[in-house]
């Protein structure tokens, strides 16, 4: 059985991997980071299962312009094989000759310890602070 301290960093790469999957377009990877039912909501959209977010992500994230996704500030509280993760999160996007701080504010997870690992059953996107967000949505 893991210890606390190796649940929680496995959680923290669960997170991490999110993002650099998300900026590296792979978003069938991303999807994988989702329990069969895990759900993925925002203020604009929601998808349950890998593929239905995968799917989503696919059709709101464009190529352009460059965005770069962060994850800071975890808190995470272990409870067996279920978990609750809050985070801070920050978008930059390219813009012009620079990057622009696009939107950020706070991811509330539920994640459970399945085969193969921690997966995501919640991910619940809170927007605080927004600009340009450059999604095929609006946010």
């Amino acid at each position: 059985m893991p210890t606390a301290s190796e649940d929680r960093d496995a959680i923290r790469e669960v997170l991490h991997r999110y993002c650099f999957a998300m900026d590296r377009h792979m978003f069938a990877e991303l999807g994988e980071l989702f329990a069969s039912d895990g759900e993925w909501i925002a203020p604009y959209a929601r998808a349950t299962g890998p593929a239905e977010v995968a799917a989503l992500m696919q059709r709101n994230v464009p190529v352009a312009p460059g965005r770069m996704h962060f994850t800071m500030n975890s808190v995470i509280s272990l409870d067996g094989d279920r978990a609750e993760a809050e985070s801070n999160y920050l978008v930059v996007l390219q813009s012009g000759g620079g990057l622009v701080p696009s939107i950020c504010g706070i991811y509330l997870d539920v994640l459970a310890r399945k085969p193969g690992g921690w997966h995501f059953r919640r991910r619940e996107l809170i927007h605080h602070i927004k600009g340009e967000v450059g999604l095929n949505v609006q946010v």
